[in-house]
């Protein structure tokens, strides 16, 4: 599945995505763990049917990168691109999410 150019996700997009709590914390996840997930390891955050419109958004968004492998799916933070388009967003976003949860 090709992915979205970044370049044309604005900010406003962007953080929209982001302001449902499901999808920034599979971002925040991806995030903190730096490589290539399971979408299995975020089936305890809700009906399959309803993390796949997450996941679809976020890639819709630029977010993330979606690679299928037979019937497995894995997710990838794209944040070395969003990091040059947005510098330092991520971080501060993931700062402020682990911050809340504690």
């Amino acid at each position: 599945m090709p992915d979205i150019n970044i370049n044309k996700i604005d900010l406003t997009q962007l953080l929209k995505s982001l302001s449902d709590p499901i999808r920034l914390e599979i971002i925040a996840v991806l995030f903190m763990a730096n490589k290539e997930c399971s979408c299995a390891i975020f089936n305890d955050l809700g009906k399959k049917s309803n993390l796949s419109q997450h996941y679809r958004n976020l890639r819709l968004n630029a977010l993330i990168s979606i690679r299928r492998a037979g019937l497995h799916s894995y997710l990838t933070l794209r944040r070395k691109e969003l990091d040059e388009r947005f510098p330092g967003l991520l971080a501060t976003i993931v700062d402020n999410w682990k911050n809340q949860r504690h």
